[in-house]
């Protein structure tokens, strides 16, 4: 029996993912009203056309057909400005086209921090992975409401595959923070990683895009930076709010006492959370460092959607192309596809299972009962309702949980190769990125260490 080539492979999976859009174009098409509304990219365009007409009102404005506020920087409202004259189609087919488009490069750019060569084979996984990451929640929930949470993701991605020899590392993370402020949070990830340089592009970047919004918006940035940032909003409570502040809010019905609570959960999980994927990077675990960089923050943010957590599709890499086992893979891949999946469950109008209702593709948060953003029937959840509710905040604690507890338990002891290989590129030790020694400019002090032993030599000189 032979073997398919990688070329074959490609093409399978790429005819795949062209199957996995399709089976997407014809749902939006039968059923518009609940696939594609694109609210948040008629607010995009429209407070693009605020920076144009209105600056100085640009967050006192109810933008778009839904008439909601712009919560973006005001540096992202200046790049929403330069497309704001197009059409709203024009920008609804052309966040979509992009959004689909990013999902196979993400991937690939994951497989590459997995430790997966480049080539055709990991050409032909990332296509696999675009199209079961296109029907996963996050995703598909970024596409109905038109969001660019798949852009802000292939920024901070890409950002942190590159190279370590590259002047501009950085430069993503920072442009990323500068549009939405959650990936900050990978400033401090770089720093502590001991990747100093990138760290300091970022942050350079990212007060450039500050300083920018001060210079062309100075009323708009003096409003959001002087206290429209800490204002999340009388909607946090709301079931779409996945964040360690929204659970707190739904258990303590968003008392007085849920400020406190929230700051001093955000403190121990983000500690917590950061220092996980700090040591999962040392030890070598880019990827899964990355992951859990993203849920921290995810965690911790004041407001985090459901379609916030497409980090989803490095997870789903992760967790299918990690583990040596392919047991474990397997488990792993079919939880995150599991819990974070589109299913054909019947919906009440008011959320909640509604054996009459119709199996259209919905994710599974909705089966706890609620109103959208009408009414308070999060305050009523009780049991069972509770942990459905909440099971992506959950789903995320157990995860860092279950990952600060196997790097404690286990060490993974530097190779001399690694270790030569790690001075030769001025890397950390512990680096996944360790590239062909041939393809870097040798870092100080690579001489004397490779004369240390022949082994180190060779590597440093072949």
């Amino acid at each position: 029996m032979t073997r398919m080539r990688p070329a074959a492979w490609l093409m399978a999976v790429v005819a795949l993912f062209l199957l996995a859009v399709a089976g997407y174009a014809l749902l939006v098409h039968a059923s518009p009203q609940y696939y594609w509304t694109q609210i948040d990219t008629g607010v995009y365009r429209a407070s693009g056309s605020a920076v144009r007409n209105q600056p100085a009102m640009l967050y006192a404005l109810e933008l778009g057909s839904a008439k909601l506020p712009f919560t973006y920087t005001p540096f992202a409202a200046l790049l929403f400005a330069a497309g704001s004259s197009a059409s709203f189609a024009t920008w609804q087919v052309g966040l979509a086209v992009l959004t689909i488009g990013l999902l196979p490069v993400v991937a690939y750019l994951s497989l590459g921090l997995a430790g997966r060569p480049a080539g055709l084979a990991r050409a032909a996984a990332a296509f696999a992975i675009a199209a079961v990451g296109l029907w996963l929640e996050p995703v598909a929930m970024t596409l109905f409401f038109g969001q660019i949470n798949l852009v802000l993701l292939a920024l901070v991605v890409g950002d942190l595959a590159l190279p370590h020899r590259i002047k501009g590392k950085g430069f993503g993370i920072g442009l990323a923070a500068g549009i939405k402020l959650t990936p900050l949070i990978f400033i401090p990830y770089l720093l502590f990683t001991r990747r100093v340089r990138a760290a300091a592009v970022s942050a350079l970047t990212f007060v450039v895009t500050v300083g920018l919004g001060f210079a062309l918006l100075p009323h708009a940035s003096a409003v959001y930076w002087g206290g429209k940032i800490t204002r999340p909003g009388n909607k946090a409570f709301h079931l779409d709010n996945q964040s360690l502040n929204g659970v707190i809010l739904r258990l303590t019905h968003a008392g007085p006492e849920a400020h406190a609570y929230w700051l001093v959960a955000a403190v121990v999980v983000g500690i917590t959370g950061l220092a996980t994927s700090i040591l999962a990077s040392r030890r070598g675990h880019e990827l899964l460092g990355l992951v859990a960089c993203a849920a921290t923050g995810l965690l911790v943010s004041p407001i985090t959607w459901s379609h916030h957590y497409v980090y989803v599709v490095p997870a789903l890499v992760l967790a299918a192309y990690g583990p040596r086992r392919l047991g474990y893979r397997i488990l792993g891949a079919a939880l995150v596809v599991g819990l974070f999946g589109w299913w054909p469950v019947p919906i009440g109008s008011q959320g909640g299972y509604d054996p009459k209702a119709l199996l259209l593709p919905r994710g599974l948060l909705l089966l706890a009962p609620n109103r959208g953003n009408n009414g308070a029937v999060e305050f009523t959840w009780r049991g069972l309702e509770l942990i459905v509710g909440n099971y992506y905040v959950l789903t995320l604690l157990v995860f860092i949980a279950a990952t600060a507890c196997a790097l404690v338990l286990t060490r993974r002891r530097l190779t001399p190769e690694r270790a030569a290989l790690a001075l030769l590129t001025d890397l950390p030790p512990s680096s996944s990125q360790v590239p062909n020694p041939c393809e870097w400019v040798p870092g100080p002090g690579w001489r004397s260490h490779c004369e240390a032993t022949s082994d180190q030599r060779k590597l440093c000189t072949r």
